[in-house]
């Protein structure tokens, strides 16, 4: 009629005594397709669908984005005697364990490690064992390859110890 002020408004949409779509804050985004009812002044001006984009607090601002993981740090060291390369029976029960705890955490990476002699004999035992430990945890227990790193690090502890950490 001759008193609305707005003739298109959508169907359904409620109106004030103009024939005006409500817009109970303000934002410019009628109260029928404003996403956020009540959008704060200080978060305006909204998008199409009357979201604001509310400025951070200063007490948050140098909090990091992303959720922060608190990972397993409580893996256990694993043992082989002489040049052993091959996995004991409890060192695949420990890696089990290692293994039940990263599919728990699946945003936790892990980094294996040894600690070979200087010598080149010494160092590919090392890269042998620490590549039989990934090996286990990718084929029997389905870890991604990605999430495991490995490293032989001169002189960093006992050679005839793998230690894995969380990255």
């Amino acid at each position: 009629d001759q008193l609305d002020h707005e003739p298109n408004t959508p169907a359904g949409c409620p109106v004030d005594t103009h024939g005006v779509s409500r817009d109970t804050d303000g934002d410019g985004v009628p109260d029928c397709k404003d996403k956020q009812l009540i959008t704060p002044t200080e978060c305006q001006p909204v998008d199409a669908d009357g979201v604001g984009k509310c400025p951070e607090p200063e007490c948050c601002k140098n909090l990091p984005k992303e959720p922060v993981v608190n990972c397993p740090s409580d893996y256990p060291s694993l043992s082989f005697k002489g040049n052993n390369v091959n996995l004991s029976s409890d060192v695949k029960a420990m890696l089990s364990s290692v293994a039940a705890k990263l599919k728990a955490n699946p945003t936790c990476n892990i980094s294996i490690n040894g600690y070979p002699e200087a010598s080149k004999a010494s160092q590919a035992v090392c890269q042998k064992r620490v590549e039989a430990v990934r090996k286990y945890l990718v084929e029997t227990e389905g870890i991604s390859a990605d999430r495991i790193s490995t490293n032989c690090e001169v002189g960093g502890g006992d050679k005839n110890t793998i230690d894995i950490k969380s990255n």
